[in-house]
């Protein structure tokens, strides 16, 4: 019994949707018997005045002519015994045609009312009789009596009731078995019902259960299911598909480091096991910055990939670009370059994390100076747009590598600068974090330009 009224308490939809049709046939039943109840109500007083002038017609079927030209009501057992009750809930008076009483069920000498006059109304009503409360009743005329007599009957309110609950009683010595049975009938097809219609959400709680990291593969059905379904299941399935894509880039991206990071400690490992003297230290120590930039753009990416820029926060384009110009600046003049900050003099407000986005646009700038030859610079516009373009002199980008550059771990000319390839990946990552996104184009007379583009109010999201 406790396991039962366990299940009816916990939280199941089954259990609930049970509960809920279970309660609206009780509610269902109970409208019906108030439907009922008023029916009767409403037909209540023409059933009164039905059985009333039946009960008239039984009685004048037992009048009989007595002697002295005396008239007599000579009942049966059956009527004789309900019309001589000691609380007189059922009287008659047998009445001539000036309202004397000839007879009575009781020894009564006067009558409840007057005889109508013709064409009046039969029915009347009499508050008190007696001492024993009010009586409705009604005075027929005896077909074919001549001199003409009437027949009183009245009932009294000793039960006023009687009636409904004859009809009640009746209904259900006959009917009871057939509720008992409808009922249990009816809950039976609705646990049956509900069940039915929540197995298909069974069946996928159980696929989806067996659903792990080395299944993620697998995807729900979504044909065949109930409309109301089919978005949740919709919903489960992109879901999916975006955790099997995150644990994918992952891996490769933990194969790829493993593989860059192998290959320079193997060879810092060469040098240092065939050091012979201090003049190769030099090399070691470029080695070990090689390392250690690679390392660090691992541990920005992971930064990145963890990146939810809050509401609140707010960035100045303008600054932006003018922190990463100044910082690139000494470095691209030793090399022969520049860097030249043109576009909107203005604060270029967007919301955002203003590090990460320059973390973003210093990685196209340097990407930019690789790739500008010497004698020649490299352009960063701010665009009233909320728009950052690196503009710079070098060959400009193949449109079949335009997509592959933003890879992680790609370089489209493996040796034409250091570096791991991970910087244009991690700009698009900071753009794509900030609802934004990187365009590449090439300018006429110049090279490529990289475009990141920032919306004015974008949704932030992890994804």
């Amino acid at each position: 019994m406790k396991r039962f009224l366990r299940r009816l308490s916990a939280p199941s939809l089954t259990v609930r949707l049970t509960r809920r049709m279970l309660a609206i046939v009780a509610a269902s039943f109970l409208l019906l018997l108030v439907i009922l109840q008023v029916q009767y109500l409403l037909v209540r007083d023409t059933l009164r005045d039905r059985g009333l002038r039946a009960q008239a017609a039984d009685i004048a079927a037992h009048v009989r002519a007595g002697r002295d030209d005396g008239f007599a009501v000579d009942l049966p057992e059956t009527l004789k015994t309900a019309y001589h009750r000691p609380d007189r809930q059922y009287v008659y008076f047998l009445l001539d045609g000036e309202g004397r009483v000839l007879a009575s069920s009781h020894g009564g000498t006067a009558p409840l009312a007057p005889v109508p006059a013709p064409g009046g109304d039969p029915f009347f009503s009499r508050t008190d009789f007696a001492n024993r409360g009010a009586y409705y009743g009604v005075t027929v005329p005896l077909e074919g009596a001549n001199p003409p007599l009437y027949l009183q009957v009245a009932q009294g309110s000793v039960h006023p009731d009687v009636l409904a609950d004859t009809l009640i009683e009746e209904f259900l010595e006959r009917s009871w078995a057939f509720l008992l049975l409808l009922a249990v009938a009816i809950a039976s097809v609705t646990i049956w019902t509900v069940r039915q219609s929540l197995a298909p959400v069974t069946r996928l709680s159980v696929m989806a259960r067996n659903i792990g990291p080395a299944s993620l593969d697998r995807r729900l059905p979504e044909d065949n299911l109930p409309s109301e379904i089919t978005p949740l299941v919709h919903a489960v399935n992109t879901s999916l598909q975006r955790i099997e894509s995150g644990y994918r880039r992952e891996r490769e991206f933990t194969a790829n480091a493993a593989h860059e990071l192998r290959t320079p400690l193997a060879v810092l490992k060469a040098n240092i096991e065939t050091l012979s003297s201090l003049d190769e230290v030099p090399q070691l120590i470029e080695e070990l910055a090689d390392l250690e930039r690679l390392v660090t753009q691992l541990l920005r990416l992971a930064q990145v990939d963890n990146l939810v820029p809050r509401p609140e926060e707010e960035a100045d384009l303008r600054a932006v670009a003018t922190a990463v110009a100044r910082q690139l600046g000494p470095i691209a003049l030793a090399e022969g370059k520049s860097v030249e900050l043109t576009g909107e003099e203005g604060p270029v407000r967007v919301r955002g994390h203003a590090d990460f986005l320059a973390l973003a646009l210093r990685n196209l700038v340097e990407n930019a100076l690789a790739h500008t030859p010497r004698g020649s610079g490299v352009e960063i516009r701010v665009g009233a747009d909320r728009s950052l373009a690196v503009v710079d002199d070098g060959p400009g980008v193949p449109p079949a590598d335009a997509a592959r550059i933003f890879e992680r771990f790609v370089r489209v000319k493996p040796g034409a600068y250091k570096g791991a390839g991970l910087g244009l990946s991690i700009a698009q990552r900071v753009a794509a974090v900030h609802g934004g996104g990187i365009e590449v184009s090439r300018e006429p007379g110049r090279g490529a330009v990289f475009t990141l583009r920032l919306p004015g109010n974008p949704p932030f999201s992890a994804s």
